[in-house]
C-alpha cells in the first residue's frame, strides 16, 4: 500500500499501485492522477514538470495519463519550505524601516537622492 495526499483537500489515504487514472481522493471526491499530485510538478520547470521527457498537460487539475506520475505522499515538506521563507522575508523587511537605514545602505542612498531630486522639483 501507498499514500497520497491530495492537494485540494490535503487528506492522506492509502491505495494498492498503481494508482488508476480515474482514481478519486475519498474525502473530496477530486481527481488523484493529476499533475498537482505529483512529486514532479514544479512551476518553475518546462511544461511545469521536472520530469523533461513528459508530455505537456494543459489542466494540471484533471485526470491525466503521464507515465512518470509519482503521488505525494505528504505535503507537510511544502508548508514548512513556504512558512520557511515566510519568515525570511518577514526578518529581511522588519528589520529596518527607512528612517532607520544608514547612508551606507544602498536602499538608503536612493531613497535619500529620490527625495532629493523630488525637494528640488
Amino acid at each position: 500500500m501507498k499514500k497520497l495526499s491530495c492537494y485540494k483537500c490535503h487528506h492522506i489515504w492509502s491505495y494498492e499501485p498503481p494508482l488508476e487514472r480515474r482514481a478519486e481522493c475519498p474525502k473530496c471526491n477530486w481527481d488523484a492522477h493529476v499533475c498537482l499530485n505529483c512529486t514532479l510538478y514544479d512551476k518553475n520547470f518546462h511544461h511545469e514538470c521536472k520530469e523533461s521527457q513528459s508530455e505537456w498537460v494543459q489542466d494540471k487539475e484533471a485526470s491525466n495519463f503521464c507515465e512518470y506520475f509519482t503521488p505525494i505522499a505528504d505535503r507537510s515538506q511544502d508548508n514548512s519550505e513556504v512558512d520557511s521563507a515566510k519568515s525570511k522575508l518577514d526578518a529581511l523587511f522588519s528589520s529596518s524601516s527607512p528612517s532607520e537605514a544608514n547612508d551606507s545602505s544602498p536602499v538608503g542612498s536612493l531613497e535619500e537622492q529620490l527625495k532629493g531630486f523630488l525637494k528640488n522639483r
